[in-house]
């Protein structure tokens, strides 16, 4: 496991933690682009984590509550990859779950300011993360 203070490299994975509704099985690309709409409380960008900072993907599910994590989905986003869509990773350290980290770009407010442009980018997200897909979540809606 990589120390969160060490610089976060282009062979990392990023794990995304994705609500059930936003996974449609049935779906050639399972997970929806909505999955990485930021809230209008993420002003600094929206929430990941470095799988190398973790044993496993599955140890970031421990910032939700117990009662709500089966309802959360898993996913693998390629450090390279963002860094390709021209995304910037900043960490962002929190004291629940090691690894951290932000995409500074995709923040409230230039969602707000460049729909059209964020909008693709959420697509190719929900893209590359359907096929990184670590756990779905026990219910679909």
């Amino acid at each position: 496991m990589k120390d969160e203070s060490e610089p976060i490299g282009l062979d990392e994975n990023l794990i995304r933690l994705i609500w059930t509704s936003y996974f449609k099985l049935d779906f050639e690309i399972a997970v929806q682009e909505r999955a990485f709409l930021p809230r209008n409380d993420e002003i600094d960008g929206i929430s990941l984590f470095r799988d190398a900072c973790l044993k496993s993907p599955l140890d970031s599910l421990e910032v939700i509550a117990d009662a709500k994590r089966e309802k959360y989905g898993v996913a693998l986003l390629p450090v390279s990859e963002l860094v390709a869509l021209g995304l910037r990773i900043e960490p962002s350290r929190i004291d629940k779950v090691p690894g951290h980290v932000l995409l500074a770009d995709l923040n409230c407010s230039a969602f707000k300011e460049d729909k059209a442009r964020w909008q693709k980018v959420q697509q190719q997200l929900a893209v590359i993360a359907s096929r990184n897909v670590v756990r779905h979540p026990m219910a679909n809606s």
